[in-house]
């Protein structure tokens, strides 16, 4: 009876660990996104709009995400980067989300503001998503999302609902 339950002992640590490995690599697949187009209104009220709905969403991935603006003049372009929790350097328990007790800033960062498109800025990789707002004329701005799927469809869903009908 012994020699039964140390070779069923033996065969069910490898089978478990076999099936755990084989399930960890099925279903979570992080992929890209990428989409872009033409949204009415101009930028500042585009980056508010979008920035506050996401930060106000029911879905607490969404609702975490912080976030670094980087504003240039002189293109009248905006990029909006939006990091998971604890990505975004300066974050500390003061200032987390996660926290109850934080002090947490709402809405749109203060912008970095930098001369043209290829400034030297600081971006971390880890990003969830980043968010192009370029204006195109006084009333409209040519939009572009990429980053991963989940973040970045929500962020562009968002946006859409912050435009204008045209």
């Amino acid at each position: 009876m012994q020699a039964g339950i140390k070779l069923i002992t033996v065969l069910v640590f490898p089978l478990c660990g076999g099936l755990l490995a084989a399930c960890a690599g099925i279903g979570w697949e992080d992929s890209s996104f990428t989409h872009g187009g033409k949204v009415s209104g101009n930028l500042p009220a585009l980056a508010r709009c979008t920035v506050d709905k996401l930060q106000s969403d029911s879905r607490w991935m969404i609702r975490s995400l912080q976030y670094q603006v980087f504003s240039y003049p002189d293109i009248a372009a905006t990029e909006i980067y939006a990091y998971p929790e604890g990505a975004l350097a300066g974050t500390y328990m003061r200032n987390s989300p996660s926290n109850p007790d934080a002090v947490i800033r709402y809405g749109l960062p203060t912008p970095i503001i930098h001369p043209g498109s290829d400034a030297d800025k600081e971006v971390d990789r880890d990003y969830s998503f980043v968010l192009t707002l370029k204006r195109t004329d006084n009333a409209t701005a040519f939009a572009t999302v990429s980053g991963r799927k989940y973040e970045s469809r929500i962020a562009w869903d968002t946006l859409e609902d912050c435009s204008a009908p045209e």
